[in-house]
């Protein structure tokens, strides 16, 4: 299970399965960090998360 990664810090969330170096998940401080799981953008989105503009595409 994949699931999705917020950054509290910038509001964005970003999809676990499908980052890119763009994303710069790795540069999230430990205290910003918040896990979604199992794979649920809604429940990010009801948390007021933006989804990444680079592993996310909403079509």
């Amino acid at each position: 299970m994949a699931g999705y990664l917020g950054n509290k810090s910038d509001g964005i969330v970003h999809h676990l399965a499908e980052m890119t170096k763009e994303c710069l998940i790795y540069h999230i401080k430990k205290e910003n960090k918040m896990y979604f799981t199992p794979d649920t953008l809604t429940q990010a989105k009801n948390k007021e998360f933006v989804p990444c503009k680079y592993c996310i595409s909403e079509t």
